[in-house]
């Protein structure tokens, strides 16, 4: 068995973890080897960011999320990060289009990719390129 990754999936919708985890089934990848961590707030993943302990080979962090948005996320891990002993890709996956969201992605170099949702499994394969 390979060594298993994980990856931290913030998002604030129920549906969204469900269909991430199916689609890394229906792709092949082995649930042994890969370990998918639903958090459901920003504050959460933070503070599981800060302990000791293993790190994610990759987030996925969602924009519209309450109290704290994938926007306050960035800027947190961004401060976060530099404390970390490994870098951590992180993809943003959001429904919006709206132009601002976009040229914030395009100003935000902390970011690996960005990808709208819905997500399918084409758009899974940009995110396995970060595993």
């Amino acid at each position: 068995m390979a060594d298993s990754k994980s990856v931290y999936v913030i998002d604030d919708d129920e549906i969204f973890h469900f269909i991430i985890r199916k689609l890394f089934l229906q792709c092949g990848k082995d649930p042994n080897s890969l370990e998918i961590i639903s958090f459901y707030s920003a504050e959460d993943a933070l503070e599981q960011l800060r302990r000791p302990g293993p790190l994610p080979a990759l987030i996925i962090v969602d924009i519209n999320m309450q109290p704290m948005n994938g926007w306050a996320f960035m800027k947190a891990f961004g401060e976060l990060k530099h404390t970390l002993p490994k870098q951590i890709p992180v993809i943003m996956c959001s429904s919006s289009i709206d132009d601002k969201d976009i040229q914030q992605v395009n100003d935000t170099p902390e970011l690996a990719a960005y990808i709208t949702k819905p997500l399918d499994k084409k758009k899974l394969e940009i995110i396995e390129k970060y595993l």
